[in-house]
């Protein structure tokens, strides 16, 4: 059942938190009885312990969260020992995102110095959401089941987030927004156990400026990182990607025609892509607008991957209207630094499920591809790519052939380093 009609009890008793003197309060969340709803005591713990507090979910407790959340916090820690599950009503849960106009996140974490802290346990602190009913229900030629939930904003000034679970999610993950946030030993289960498709599963929504996320394990079929506009001073390093994933992406950005991108100074470091169809991403909307600047993936290691690297500035959705949009500007790329890649082109099972449509969606546009491609770079103009740069690319096709190119106008007098000659053909470095 979606909505609980018995009311449990979350203790919230004043007294100093031991660990840390600062907290006033802490209320511990008391679990309901049979299948009532968590989410009304839980909403009220984090009305009561809004400042100054612990917030603890002890071990050993599946949390039902029936309805969705939102908390505002001050100097707040909450702290996810036991497991937090969805409800699994898909119809319901579909009619209330709906109702919130299509689109609705079920945790809305916002406020200033905040900690999710979850358990170093592997088997707690997980977010059970049932996803793999969600992605079976999913109609051929459909990118998703419709009125899907988003999991989790985590939208803070000063914020951490340690041993976040997510398994099986509906959809999109983390949202990230805010300042000064660090999110370490993060693991994300979105693998499906069946031939259906997990669309839209992004890992990291990053919208945020300084943020630092180590130590992840993301296994999904979308995005495992993806860097939105208003992003500034992102690093995403030591980490583990898969499944279906669609690598660290930066953007979509310019999806919004009268809007101006803004995206710097975001780093990707010593990443290993198990399986995916893109490694290191960079996409922007046809007729968009903006600036990405300083980007860089260094010591990327990549295995059965379909892209390795991959730069389009003429991005559509296949779930959305877009494909029409005039050519007439782009979001400006400069200084992007790929180095030292290294691994194999998935040359035999090139693509994933996301495909809807024939051609699908991401060959579109690439003639004679041959799957052995360990670079593509498709500037929309000659002067929209500026001081690309490339060392050290070793990623080679499981086929044992020459590793291939496609390339469009990056020209060599804007991107004097760029490591090759900007053509299509056999991927051979220059410097």
């Amino acid at each position: 059942m979606l909505y609980g009609h018995l009311l449990s009890l979350a203790v919230c008793l004043a007294a100093p938190a031991a660990a840390a003197p600062s907290w006033a309060n802490r209320c511990t969340i008391v679990p309901s009885k049979g299948d009532a709803s968590d989410s009304p005591a839980i909403a009220e713990a984090f009305t009561k312990c809004a400042d100054n507090s612990e917030i603890i979910f002890p071990a050993g407790v599946e949390y039902k969260i029936y309805e969705p959340l939102v908390a505002k916090l001050n100097n707040v820690i909450i702290k996810v020992q036991g497991n937090l599950t969805l409800p699994q009503d898909i119809p319901a849960m579909q009619s209330l995102v709906e109702a919130k106009g299509g689109t609705l996140t079920w945790f809305q974490i916002g406020g200033t110095n905040v900690q999710w802290i979850g358990s170093s346990d592997p088997h707690a602190g997980w977010i059970k959401s049932h996803g793999q009913a969600w992605w079976d229900l999913n109609q051929p030629g459909q990118a998703g089941t419709p009125n899907r939930p988003h999991l989790m904003q985590f939208n803070v000034q000063n914020g951490v987030m340690k041993h976040m679970k997510s398994l099986k999610p509906i959809g999109w993950n983390f949202s990230i927004k805010g300042k000064n946030i660090t999110i370490s030993d993060t693991v994300i289960d979105a693998r499906s156990s069946s031939s259906a498709f997990p669309f839209n599963t992004d890992g990291f929504d990053v919208g945020a400026k300084d943020v630092t996320i180590t130590n992840s394990n993301i296994f999904n079929g979308d995005d495992a990182i993806a860097i939105n506009d208003g992003a500034n001073n992102v690093v995403f390093k030591h980490a583990t990607i898969g499944f279906e994933t669609h690598g660290m992406s930066v953007g979509s950005l310019g999806s919004k025609v009268a809007s101006v991108a803004d995206v710097q100074n975001i780093r990707f470091e010593d990443v290993t892509v198990k399986g995916g169809l893109y490694a290191a991403r960079f996409k922007s909307w046809i007729g968009g607008q903006g600036l990405a600047k300083n980007i860089t993936w260094s010591n990327i290691r990549v295995d059965n991957v379909t892209f390795p690297i991959f730069v389009t500035q003429t991005y559509f959705n296949q779930a959305s209207a877009g494909g029409d949009r005039p050519n007439n500007s782009s979001v400006m790329m400069e200084d992007f630094t790929w180095e030292h890649f290294s691994g194999n082109i998935n040359t035999y099972s090139p693509g994933d499920g996301s495909c809807t449509s024939d051609p699908c969606w991401y060959n579109v546009g690439l003639t004679n591809l041959t799957h052995t491609e360990a670079v593509i770079i498709e500037c929309n103009t000659e002067k929209s790519c500026k001081n690309f740069q490339t060392r050290d690319i070793k990623v080679h096709p499981q086929s044992k052939s020459e590793s291939k190119l496609i390339c469009m106008n990056a020209m060599p007098d804007l991107n004097p380093q760029l490591g090759f000659d900007c053509k299509n053909g056999t991927f051979a470095s220059t410097l």
